[in-house]
């Protein structure tokens, strides 16, 4: 049986992408000593590079790897069609790899399959870095930019560029929507313990800080986004004796408000709600479901032009849009 990168990256105790990159002599992709090691491999091993798939890569220069964190939202699609039109004008092809929801192990799998292609650039979008992941990355000197995720206090993320909407504004423009309308014992719901949840947590604390309010934790429930584990934890929040509750996505807030029904409660006279996304599903619950709205799709755009042309990090801006889930408790309270 011939030998197979695969057999070399066993040997050498590296990803079958630094083979590849070694074999095909992709300079200042990887260290002398590794290339040493791997080619001293690949000579014991008797391996001989395949000259059609090498031609083959060598045509694949013109190709996006979009990497996917697989969680179950449709926050996505607006992203995945911006950079679909986006590569498309700009004469390149896009290919999507699923890395599972937050696992590190998919993602790294995902990495490697899209530096094998030889791509032009990859999108990690609302993907996880672990230190394996970024430090593949690096190494591989393949330009990337991470899309709807960011942390700029986590060494794992340093170097890294960014297209996202500011989630700690988020989290804050959700909280203060609702206090100007004169709620006060405000939840949020559905958040997970990434980055992403910890920036949204900590706007929603700064907004009740601000306002003269306590923030108590019994009043965050955790989750992953997702619409089906959210359908219980309206009843446990209701025993805190919240006036609002701000939802991690819009999934989260129809799983939410279907277990409001279930329960007969009336939104919003018995409970205000406010989503993070605003994508179409707030347009077709009953009722409409007020958002802190992103433009996933001006996100999608802006994140293939910075990857072709290396522009620095971005926020894309994000607006409340006003729907019926919210009720006006006082009227004072909008005058500052």
């Amino acid at each position: 049986m011939k030998p197979t990168i695969k057999d070399i990256a066993q040997r050498a105790h590296v990803s079958t992408a630094t083979v590849s990159r070694v074999l095909s002599k992709k300079a200042k992709s990887y260290r002398p000593e590794t290339a040493a090691k791997i080619e001293a491999i690949a000579k014991e091993l008797g391996y001989k590079k395949n000259l059609a798939a090498a031609e083959l890569a060598a045509n694949s220069s013109m190709l996006i790897a979009v990497i996917l964190n697989n969680t179950q939202t449709n926050f996505s699609n607006d992203i995945i069609a911006a950079i679909q039109a986006e590569t498309d004008k700009a004469g390149y092809q896009m290919f999507i790899l699923y890395a599972g929801n937050h696992d590190a192990r998919l993602l790294n799998q995902a990495i490697s399959v899209a530096l094998e292609r030889h791509v032009a650039g990859i999108l990690l979008v609302a993907t996880s870095l672990d230190e394996q992941a970024a430090r593949t990355l690096r190494e591989s000197n393949t330009p990337c930019r991470l899309v709807s995720v960011y942390d700029e206090d986590d060494p794992r993320y340093t170097g890294f560029k960014f297209t996202s909407s500011n989630n700690e504004e988020i989290g804050y423009s959700a909280a203060n929507y609702l206090i100007e309308r004169g709620h006060s014992r405000i939840g949020l719901a559905g958040i997970d313990r990434s980055s992403t949840g910890k920036q949204r947590l900590h706007g929603y604390q700064r907004s009740l800080t601000e306002h003269g309010l306590i923030p108590h934790m019994e009043w965050v429930e955790y989750g992953d986004y997702s619409f089906g584990p959210q359908q219980n934890m309206l009843k446990t929040l209701m025993n805190k004796d919240l006036d609002a509750i701000i939802t991690a996505s819009d999934m989260v807030a129809v799983g939410m408000i279907r277990e409001a029904h279930l329960l007969g409660l009336d939104i919003p006279k018995d409970l205000s709600f406010i989503s993070i996304d605003g994508t179409f599903l707030c347009d077709i619950t009953i009722p409409t479901i007020t958002s802190v709205t992103q433009d996933f799709y001006q996100m999608g755009l802006i994140a293939v032009r910075s990857l072709l042309n290396d522009d620095d990090s971005q926020f894309i801006p994000v607006h409340i849009t006003p729907r019926n889930s919210v009720r006006l408790l006082s009227e004072k309270s909008l005058e500052y």
